[in-house]
């Protein structure tokens, strides 16, 4: 989660505009990666959808792929060749030239992969969702992103609450929860020094007392499973960013009833859904978290 250091300016449309004109090229046969963005929807045009102020776009990043070992073995014959027909041994220098020739010739044979990750705008509340796992990529997608637009002013939350320290004491006392969330079946404790030792508990009652013993010890909860209004299911961590999303009744029921053939129809109804839901839940957090700046991004 990324959070508008400014208001974002731009509308809906020209969102489409500008990230049509980022569109994500072919890996070309020398191309060891290209990235940029991709209509949501295969087959439709359009670049972004949006749905009350909330624009979901997908970025794509195409990596082509040589294995090492099958470079290495193609190098290895290479050598092997030279030195049984000339009778000699193969500098050093010589090697890392036969590496780069094998390289080049081998590259356009590499097949490709592919990695879309979809990135959700909200022009309203000024933050950027980035639905992908890793920390290196999201930051990989903003700036992507950022290049698009041509400026992105963008940080991640600051909260003036240590998230650790309270995600802790909701695990401690489930009274101390803001009104509506329930804590789930799973979390990661860590502890507070160089070490940084981890217990993750999956599945279980997090009121049993081999797990407050954690906290006793002085371990902190770093990732907390919480569900909000029996309508949404998450991990929240330590950097207030929401992992493993998921619906639950009061929300399922309506995606349940979606018309899946109808891909359009189908993304705007879970953009309204899902999206809407999830904004009011990031402003509960960011609102207990004390997170710097959000009052005037969304003031303004």
């Amino acid at each position: 989660m990324f959070l508008g250091t400014e208001p974002f300016v731009w509308s809906a449309a020209e969102l489409d505009e500008k990230l049509a004109d980022a569109l994500c090229p072919e890996c070309g046969d020398q191309a060891t990666s290209v990235s940029g963005f991709v209509p949501p929807i295969k087959g439709e045009h359009a670049m972004t959808f949006a749905v009350d102020g909330l624009a979901v776009c997908v970025h794509q990043q195409i990596t082509r792929v040589l294995p090492n070992a099958v470079l290495a073995e193609a190098v290895d014959e290479r050598i092997e060749q030279i030195e049984t027909k000339e009778g000699r041994k193969v500098s050093r220098r010589e090697k890392a030239d036969i590496r780069d020739e094998a390289h080049f010739e081998l590259l356009p044979r590499a097949f490709t992969r592919a990695k879309r990750t979809p990135v959700v705008i909200d022009l309203r509340a000024h933050r950027i969702w980035v639905d992908v796992g890793s920390e290196k990529r999201a930051e990989e997608v903003v700036s992507g992103l950022r290049e698009a637009l041509g400026s992105l002013p963008v940080t991640r939350a600051d909260a003036r609450v240590r998230p650790a320290e309270e995600l802790s004491r909701w695990l401690e006392d489930v009274n101390t929860l803001p009104n509506g969330f329930e804590c789930g079946d799973r979390c990661v404790l860590e502890s507070d020094d160089e070490v940084k030792s981890s217990v993750r508990v999956t599945a279980m009652d997090l009121q049993r007392e081999e797990v407050r013993a954690h906290l006793a010890a002085g371990m902190q909860v770093v990732k907390l499973n919480v569900a909000v209004d029996d309508a949404i299911e998450f991990d929240l961590d330590e950097n207030l960013d929401l992992k493993r999303i998921r619906p639950l009744d009061l929300i399922q029921d309506d995606l349940d009833s979606l018309d899946a053939d109808d891909a359009v129809a189908e993304l705007t109804a879970r953009m309204a859904l899902q999206g809407e839901a999830l904004r009011g839940v990031l402003d509960r957090i960011y609102t207990h978290f004390g997170v710097a700046g959000e009052a005037e991004a969304r003031a303004a």
